[in-house]
């Protein structure tokens, strides 16, 4: 019977193998979206300076609202969003929906400068956000399907990050050991090293990844309390997030009151967080309602705190807190967590390289399984074809998404600016480069193809600033601050990234070709020679 350990070392190798190549995937492009706004801003470098705000922003949202009241009179709800801080547009975002005259739901939306002047369309990119999108959607797959992987992947990592603790008997001696150029030694000390030193990161971000897509998986239970009906789903939506029926209309037409003295109102309720939003429920009608929201990444919870007002005589109607319930409370902090919106620069830069740290403890899991493989090969044994496929397929995973995501950079500034259907072949370069990886490593073999590839990516990762340089004027030489130039951080920032991204890269690429020109040398040493010992004097023939 086996031991505990023993069936967790099992559970472990095997749940990491299944679903490595997809929990790689979602490490890489997930970590891009705690730099999704400051990427979307780099992608449209013809978008003007964004909006600073001044005071407490009550002139934007005025601006907001005369905006949309004169674009869509009669519309059923507007919203105007300024600029607070990074998770957020750098201009006003206004936005409208309404029924036509036929019944059928018609929107609208604009981004407006401080002025008013609405911002031009820039190119038609996927910025940041679609990277972002991509670690749970998949991007080419039904939405429920692609959440439906995502947590099922999420589950099986969890379940892998268990059962590495109970294996690893010594967790913490682990953390400090790394032998390298020990073959499987240095890969197994890599990825113990990389696993110990995020498991706080890896627990929270596979658990409140799960959270994300808990009604998907316990969408049973949900049923089995509130029923299928139609007001089985109000009444659910009423009792967590606290959202009611809005107003009916009386068709009683009445103006809006002035929206600077309900922002005044609202901050005593979050007196240290800026007003973010607001939204106005039937606008021009005597039921007319007007909620403004503190900001969301003041907090770890994704619920901003809000304040909703009698939309004509201003009167203060009711406040919501953070959290409704205890239990949204939990789920909004755990998402709070896992989206980081509430973190500062430095924080921000720890989730990133953690994220990125986590999808090199699954590629090394990955390689580390076709090594013990390999190492259980009798001598003169030819490995199966399905360990030579999978060798192959790792370099193509590991070192081809990196490549992809380099390729995705250079399509925004490469592919014409009138190409039909420009965002999507943004996208559709990524997994293009990522198949031609894959192709290249079937064909060269992971030795030649590890170097190859990663010395790609790096090389194209660190060309991306004089890339930007030769395509628009937002490179380094605009963008970084200098004395007597403010500069912009959030464009050098990216630039600068890249190269340190290109930078680590190379750096695997190098170890990668020591390790390919070592090979060979060290297979023609004897067993003698290996171990540092002189070889025996030779035995002369009498």
């Amino acid at each position: 019977m086996k031991s505990l350990r023993q069936s967790m070392s099992w559970m472990h190798t095997w749940t990491g193998l299944l679903l490595g190549w997809i929990l790689y995937f979602m490490f890489l492009t997930g970590s891009a979206g705690y730099y999704d706004t400051e990427i979307d801003r780099w992608m449209k470098p013809e978008q003007p300076a964004p909006v600073d705000i001044t005071g407490d922003g009550s002139a934007l949202f005025q601006m907001g609202i005369d905006y949309a009241s004169a674009q869509a009179p009669q519309a059923d709800s507007y919203f105007v969003i300024v600029p607070t801080n990074r998770t957020y547009s750098p201009y006003v975002s206004v936005g409208w929906q309404g029924t036509d005259e036929g019944g059928e739901r018609v929107s609208g939306r604009a981004q407006l400068t401080a002025d008013g002047q609405i911002v031009p369309d820039p190119r038609d990119t996927g910025g940041g956000q679609s990277l972002y999108q991509m670690h749970w959607t998949f991007h080419y797959i039904p939405r429920a399907l692609g959440e439906f992987i995502a947590g099922l992947a999420a589950f099986f990592m969890f379940a892998a990050i268990l059962s590495g603790i109970i294996t690893h008997k010594k967790i913490i001696a682990d953390f400090f050991t790394l032998r390298l150029s020990k073959g499987q030694r240095s890969w197994l000390d890599s990825h113990n090293v990389l696993s110990v030193m995020t498991l706080p990161y890896q627990i929270m971000i596979t658990y409140s990844g799960l959270l994300f897509v808990g009604t998907l998986f316990f969408a049973p239970i949900i049923v089995a309390q509130y029923g299928v009906s139609e007001d089985a789903r109000d009444a659910l939506i009423e009792e967590v997030f606290g959202i009611g029926d809005e107003p009916e209309r009386t068709g009683e037409a009445m103006d809006l009151t002035p929206i600077a003295p309900l922002i005044v109102e609202a901050r005593k309720s979050f007196p240290n967080e800026p007003v973010s939003r607001l939204t106005v429920t039937n606008p021009g009608d005597a039921t007319a309602h007007i909620q403004v929201f503190g900001t969301i990444s003041e907090a770890i919870q994704r619920k901003a705190p809000s304040v909703t007002f009698n939309g004509v005589t201003g009167e203060r109607l009711e406040e919501y807190p953070r959290g409704i319930a205890s239990a949204l409370d939990v789920i909004d902090t755990f998402e709070g967590l896992h989206e980081a919106l509430f973190a500062g620069p430095i924080l921000r830069v720890l989730f990133f390289l953690s994220g990125l740290l986590g999808g090199g403890m699954v590629a090394t899991g990955l390689v580390l399984w076709t090594k013990k493989r390999r190492q259980k090969l009798s001598p003169g044994m030819s490995a199966s074809k399905s360990l030579l496929v999978i060798e192959r397929l790792n370099v193509g995973v590991v070192a081809g998404l990196p490549l992809g995501i380099a390729a995705y950079f250079w399509a925004n500034r490469l592919l014409p600016l009138n190409l039909a259907g420009r965002a999507d072949w943004e996208i559709h370069v990524i997994f293009l480069t990522w198949a031609a990886a894959l192709t290249h490593s079937l064909i060269r073999g992971p030795k030649n193809a590890w170097v190859e590839q990663l010395a790609a990516a790096a090389a194209l990762f660190i060309l991306i600033p004089i890339l930007n340089a030769l395509t628009t004027d937002i490179h380094l030489g605009n963008t970084l601050p200098l004395p007597g130039r403010p500069g912009d951080w959030v464009l050098a920032g990216v630039d600068l990234w890249m190269v340190i991204i290109g930078a680590g890269i190379a750096y695997a690429a190098r170890i990668a070709s020591q390790k390919t020109q070592a090979s060979p040398a060290a297979a023609k040493r004897t067993p003698s020679a290996r171990r540092g010992r002189p070889l025996p004097p030779p035995q002369l023939a009498e």
